[in-house]
């Protein structure tokens, strides 16, 4: 009699599923998040509360923190830059997710939100925005400086959305890779949402991520946002979690063979 093994494949299948997203979960490390809320913070500069630092040595327009009794948040023009460092990460990958409201954007664009080593150039993972032309806007992510490839979607202004930059290591130079999210639907592992845009490889590849950076942009080009919950987890490289996912896998078609 011939065995019926489509049951046993569907099982497997679903168990490689939850262990992929299990694995990913268990192994996803929260290395920096804020809420711009009170007490923490006071309706205030932003440079000098919960480990802020100012960014280079431009300290005009400063980062101001609003809301805070209710729901704090910071808005961004142009003007001073800032950082909060975190414990440096230097392999696998690096998610900065936060939520943002865009009210203005250039037709040039510019980036608002990225990653750093917690100087003042090595700057990775770097969020842009721009005006599409037709009343909404577009985004991109870049690796590190250098021209990029804007998503397709357009998107409202004065619309809250979620993002998520998912930056990678790779072995190599000039070759790290990514992907921004919009919006992203559940939890990790990302790859199950698709891309809002890939990123851009350009530049020069991160070595140490250590920092995440607001940065208000030239007075041309810089784009008008509000941005709150930033979090910054350091997560295994989606390889990896592929990798895990077949280990369980291979395990459960030998413990039914």
């Amino acid at each position: 009699m011939t065995k019926n093994t489509n049951g046993v494949g569907v099982r497997a299948a679903m168990a490689v599923a939850a262990l992929v997203l299990t694995a990913g979960a268990a192994n996803a490390a929260i290395v920096y998040s804020t809420d711009f809320n009170a007490p923490t913070y006071g309706d205030a500069a932003l440079v000098g509360q919960d480990g802020w630092l100012q960014t280079g040595t431009v300290a005009t327009n400063p980062l101001m923190v609003a809301n805070t009794g209710t729901n704090g948040n910071v808005f961004m023009t142009t003007g001073q830059d800032a950082n909060h460092p975190f414990a440096a990460i230097t392999t696998d990958s690096v998610l900065l997710s936060a939520d943002i409201v865009v009210s203005t954007a250039s037709t040039a664009g510019d980036y608002f939100l990225h990653l750093s080593d917690g100087g003042t150039s090595a700057f990775n993972a770097r969020i842009y925005v721009k005006s599409d032309g037709a009343g909404g806007f577009v985004m991109a992510m870049g690796t590190a400086a250098g021209a990029v490839v804007y998503g397709t979607t357009p998107l409202t202004f004065g619309t809250p959305y979620r993002i998520t930059a998912r930056y990678d290591f790779v072995s190599g130079l000039a070759n790290d890779t990514g992907e921004l999210f919009v919006d992203p639907a559940g939890g990790f592992p990302l790859p199950a949402t698709t891309s809002y845009a890939l990123a851009t490889t350009v530049g020069t590849d991160a070595t140490t991520i250590a920092a995440v950076n607001l940065r208000q942009g030239s007075a041309t080009n810089a784009p008008g946002v509000t941005v709150d919950n930033i979090v910054v987890e350091a997560v295994p490289a989606p390889g990896a979690i592929a990798l895990l996912g077949l280990g369980g896998l291979v395990a459960s078609r030998r413990r039914r063979a």
